[in-house]
């Protein structure tokens, strides 16, 4: 069948934008293709109550069934996944937005392709600059417009919702911390992000301890100083990294590039007694198990 471009653009636009979640909706029920689900009307009207979905009242069918404030769905596919609402004298009383979850493959060749390929596409990781009041997370979810997240330490109670501004794919969270960044950490952190689209709902969830994740920015400034033959290079930290520096010590790695026969080479020392044409470097916390920073710019040495 042949589609006008004006057809075409709309129907463009649809999928685009219109169509799309744009939030994460505040209720939601998360079931399977082929499951049943039990909506509940959750209302002190005492008249009759009727369901929609998508502008349209539901009716009693082989997959729909309907008793009092209570809507049950069977044999669930895409199509009946959005919002459900019931309404009373023409008044929405209630609502849930319904999502299913993705699929998964029964084989266990599928099964192992399809993982490597979730475990590609859709990740969620966490990382902060410094020890301070707040870190940063980042899930990755292809094909999602609207995710949230929260977080907790192991054995306590969970968060509020934090819900990340409507983008694509690639959702950014910065969490508030409400105990103290530099407190020893008896239990660890707990982070779950939810994702969703207009059908389709993804969970994922990760521990580590706030010091495991600390990955400090590249050093500001690397200096270098000849002493006899030697060349002593000092590096100073971010400035975003903690204070003071005796409390909160860096070590740095120094990379540099020999003059004499072009390697790269890297010391821990600070003292390079071979020549050098430029160097740079790179820190992070020496008590804990954290991240290297990224490098700094490298540096010409003309001493």
């Amino acid at each position: 069948m042949y589609l006008s471009p004006w057809v075409s653009l709309i129907v463009a636009v649809c999928i685009s934008m219109v169509c799309s979640l744009n939030e994460f909706p505040k209720k939601i029920q998360v079931s399977q293709k082929g499951a049943s689900v039990n909506l509940t009307c959750h209302t002190d009207f005492q008249g009759q109550v009727t369901w929609e979905q998508k502008g349209k009242t539901l009716k009693e069918s082989e997959y729909v069934s309907i008793t009092g404030l209570r809507l049950f769905l069977h044999d669930l596919d895409t199509p009946n996944a959005g919002e459900y609402s019931c309404w009373g004298e023409g008044r929405k009383l209630d609502h849930t937005y319904l999502l299913l979850e993705e699929e998964s493959y029964d084989s266990d060749e599928e099964e192992e392709d399809e993982e490597d390929q979730e475990e590609e596409r859709d990740s969620l990781s966490c990382s902060t600059r410094t020890y301070s009041c707040s870190f940063t997370c980042r899930l990755s979810a292809s094909g999602f417009t609207a995710a949230r997240l929260s977080f907790h330490r192991y054995g306590q109670q969970p968060t509020q919702w934090h819900y990340a501004p409507t983008a694509q794919d690639h959702f950014q969270f910065t969490l508030p911390l409400s105990y103290s960044p530099f407190a020893e950490e008896s239990a660890a952190l707990v982070v779950t992000a939810e994702a969703a689209n207009r059908n389709q709902y993804l969970k994922k969830t990760i521990q580590f301890y706030l010091r495991d994740i600390v990955q400090p920015d590249p050093p500001q400034t690397v200096t270098c100083e000849r002493e006899g033959n030697a060349l002593r290079v000092t590096v100073q930290p971010p400035v975003s990294w903690a204070q003071p520096v005796s409390y909160f010590p860096l070590e740095h790695e120094i990379e540099f590039i020999n003059k004499d026969n072009g390697k790269t080479e890297r010391v821990t020392s600070g003292v390079i007694t071979q020549k050098v044409s430029r160097l740079r470097a790179r820190s992070r916390d020496p008590l804990t198990p954290s991240a290297w920073s990224e490098w700094s710019p490298w540096k010409n040495v003309t001493h």
